[in-house]
């Protein structure tokens, strides 16, 4: 019971975390958002692996994989949160849904697996959602595709999959709060070393209370104990189980986003993002059955 405690609090998390990242970016910049995450995230994580006691034995040959994986990650935490600036909360949880499938296509082209005939099927399906959630059912209207949010949500999908491939042999290698940890580092680095000769500080201390408690959030729920929990239930409950918890991700948007930002859930919406799950779960499981 607490590992899938565990897996529905990480989850949750996640899925809310759109939400905040929308309220938060109406008084600072994509960049400086991603700074102030990692300031929060960052330390909780290292916490957590000092009272874990987890050993750093990061073998040298190894620093460029983790480096890769650093440069990948902070684009992709860039062109998401940038994505989200232009489009809602609820079409992110339900775009960022169809990760699973964009792995699957890396994972062809790059690792050479395998997809499968339901894994095609599956991904034509959820391609067809996804149309669905950002043209809103009018697909003749070709407007939606000039929707540039959308556009880059779903490139972050790409670009977390592409992460997912470059560090899949150091992520079997050593423990996966290591790697998370020894990769999201020099993100910080980088990124609140910028902030430092660019952003006007003073202006985080004169933060209303709703972006400061969205930031908190974002900072040590979604990059902190998020992490930390998932990898906990992935332990105890196994992958494949744990994967199914991800379904609830853009509900678990959804159902915030529409009553607290009063964003809009229309049929196309719930037909679109029933479509883009469909999709996936018909490509995993067949998947999970190889």
């Amino acid at each position: 019971m607490r590992e899938r405690i565990l897996l529905l609090l990480a989850v949750i998390f996640w899925g809310t975390s759109f939400v905040f990242t929308k309220i938060v970016l109406d008084y600072v910049t994509p960049i400086e958002l991603m700074g102030l995450r990692f300031l929060m995230g960052v330390p909780f994580l290292y916490v957590i692996i000092l009272k874990k006691k987890l050993p750093f034995n990061i073998e040298k040959k190894d620093y460029k994989k983790f480096l890769l994986g650093a440069a990948i990650i902070t684009s992709h935490f860039f062109i998401q949160i940038t994505g989200l600036k232009y489009t809602s909360a609820t079409n992110t949880g339900w775009i960022i849904s169809v990760t699973p499938l964009v792995l699957a296509v890396l994972s062809y082209f790059i690792l050479k697996e395998k997809i499968g005939r339901n894994g095609v099927i599956g991904i034509i399906i959820a391609t067809l959602g996804i149309i669905l959630l950002v043209s809103k059912g009018d697909i003749t209207n070709l407007d939606w595709l000039s929707s540039v949010g959308d556009w880059l949500v779903l490139i972050s999908a790409h670009t977390w999959a592409l992460y997912t491939v470059a560090t899949r042999d150091i992520s079997r290698k050593y423990r996966p709060l290591i790697v998370t940890f020894s990769i999201l580092l020099p993100s910080a680095i980088i990124t609140i070393g910028y902030m430092l000769f660019t952003s006007d500080w003073t202006k985080f201390v004169n933060l209303p209370t709703e972006p400061v408690v969205a930031l908190l959030i974002l900072g040590f729920l979604s990059m902190g104990a998020a992490q930390w929990f998932w990898q906990e239930g992935v332990a105890q409950f196994g992958a494949a189980k744990a994967g199914f918890f991800l379904y609830l991700e853009p509900l678990a948007t959804t159902c915030l986003a529409v009553p607290y930002l009063h964003e809009q859930f229309g049929l196309f919406t719930a037909i679109g993002g029933l479509m883009v799950l469909g999709g996936v779960y018909i490509a995993e499981k067949k998947i999970q059955k190889k």
